[in-house]
């Protein structure tokens, strides 16, 4: 389902001075089939999740351009996988099971160090994750 500028901005609550703002940050990017552009139901929650972020968090403008370029990343890195899953379940088996290996190997190697224990991440080493290249 798609929807205009007035549709959308009575469904999120949004003056129209904001809604060319958060399109001139590049927050929210119209769907150009036509002339006007149109909305859809991603951008109703893009944009309620911006009004979290301002409103109830209290999130500042550039924070709120980082935010929303990492939640880009993610999906994006989310269809890859997608499709790369896609294209191991083609495959046959025993070239699957080569797969299976050789990605458990990996994660292996980049989990433990070289007596085989474990690595623990930053986070549960209390150490502050910038601190790792000064060691």
């Amino acid at each position: 389902m798609t929807m205009d500028h007035r549709e959308f901005l009575d469904r999120v609550r949004l003056e129209a001075e904001a809604l060319e703002a958060w399109i001139a940050a590049g927050w929210l990017v119209l769907s150009h089939e036509d002339a006007e552009g149109q909305f859809t139901e991603v951008d109703v929650a893009r944009a309620e999740l911006i009004h979290d972020l301002k409103r109830d968090l209290g999130v500042n403008d550039e924070g709120i351009s980082v935010i929303l370029d990492l939640i880009d990343q993610l999906h994006g890195m989310r269809r890859t996988l997608g499709g790369l899953l896609s294209a191991i379940q083609a495959q046959p088996d025993d070239v699957r099971q080569r797969l299976v290996v050789s990605a458990q190997q990996t994660i292996i190697r980049h989990h433990t160090d070289p007596a085989g224990r474990e690595r623990a991440s930053p986070a549960r080493r209390g150490a502050d994750p910038g601190s790792e290249s000064q060691g």
